[in-house]
């Protein structure tokens, strides 16, 4: 749970296009407002991370063979991209444009030799002993091998396939907390619809919205129970069912 949640205007309760300005009427006041995670302190960072794990643990299970990666990029093409970027940009902010700039350009080539998009989950980190350049470790999932001739901004290392040990290696860079730059958060770099295929297992049934008895937890291989992870509940819930959890979850205290 968010060390310093806050809470904010419930925008259905609101007059936006999506209700043409007609505000629907609350039948509870307490759904007036909805309270978000600050997204810096380290709990929040741990329930992103655990919520990544179990996506792309679910991308594994599908069958899609990964392979563990580090892009890194040369002073040459960080000066030629960062030309390219808002430059009003300052501090961390520019080092995590530059390697989304990098990211989206590489996957632009692929798609244009290749025919096809890279299913990829990167993360960004800054690095240490001698350059604090920016660099990206993740997991790609397709042919590792083809990415060094179409990357061209610097080196690329190949690591071992993918497996639970390895995801959680990836992940941790995500709750990771530099100590020479306390104020870099590294940015992911994600596929759409990382790990969807767990909609359509058997397990994804048992989380189906029940009035008062609504199973909200992800079992994992070894029987650990873990939250279901909010890409999950946006597409298993609707709305309106969003709305009912959370009142039983205020009445639950």
């Amino acid at each position: 749970m968010c060390l310093y949640p806050r809470l904010i205007k419930n925008r259905k309760y609101t007059q936006t296009k999506k209700n043409g300005g007609v505000i629907p009427a609350g039948l509870d006041r307490r759904v007036l407002a909805v309270p978000i995670g600050c997204g810096n302190c380290m709990e929040c960072r741990k329930q992103k991370a655990r919520e990544w794990q179990v996506r792309l643990m679910e991308e594994l299970k599908n069958g899609k063979k990964g392979t563990m990666i580090t892009l890194t990029f040369s002073n040459e093409s960080i000066r030629e991209l960062r030309a390219d970027i808002n430059q009003n940009l300052k501090g961390y902010d520019v080092d995590n444009a530059i390697a989304t700039l990098g990211m989206r350009r590489f996957l632009e080539r692929w798609r244009k030799r290749y025919k096809k998009s890279l299913r990829h989950w990167m993360v960004t980190e800054l690095g240490h002993n001698g350059t604090e350049n920016i660099h990206l470790h993740g997991i790609v999932f397709g042919n590792a091998e083809k990415i060094t001739e179409t990357w061209q901004y610097g080196f690329v290392f190949t690591g071992t396939y993918v497996n639970e040990a390895t995801v959680n290696y990836c992940i941790k860079y995500a709750t990771k907390v530099d100590e020479k730059n306390k104020g870099f958060k590294g940015k992911i770099l994600s596929s759409k619809g990382m790990g969807k295929g767990y909609l359509n297992r058997a397990d994804s049934k048992r989380n189906a919205y029940r009035k008062e008895g609504t199973t909200e937890q992800y079992v994992t291989r070894q029987g650990k129970k873990l939250g279901l992870p909010t890409y999950y509940r946006n597409l298993i819930y609707n709305e309106e069912q969003r709305e009912k959890l959370w009142l039983e979850k205020l009445d639950q205290n």
